[in-house]
């Protein structure tokens, strides 16, 4: 496995909601609105295993003095790739 990370927020629905139900989160059943959520997040930065999405996490910021970490997760590296940390 060879991880490359980016800080795009452009995703596919598709993408979002794989790695989201892969940590039993309810949003996961929710992809367009994922993807929105993303493109309007203030930071992106998203881990990838070739073209898949195997990590993410995104900032939300007032743009002056706060600034909130608010997603991360990554699927752990298994043969079959279904298992998931928070």
């Amino acid at each position: 496995m060879s991880i490359t990370y980016q800080t795009t927020k452009n995703f596919t629905p598709e993408s979002l909601q794989r790695l989201f139900q892969s940590v039993h989160w309810e949003s996961g059943n929710y992809p367009d609105k994922l993807a929105r959520a993303m493109a309007n997040s203030t930071a992106v930065v998203s881990a990838w295993d070739g073209d898949r999405l195997v990590g993410l996490v995104r900032a939300l910021s007032d743009g002056e003095t706060v600034a909130f970490l608010h997603t991360c997760w990554s699927i752990r590296p298994t043969r079959d790739s279904t298992s998931a940390t928070r």
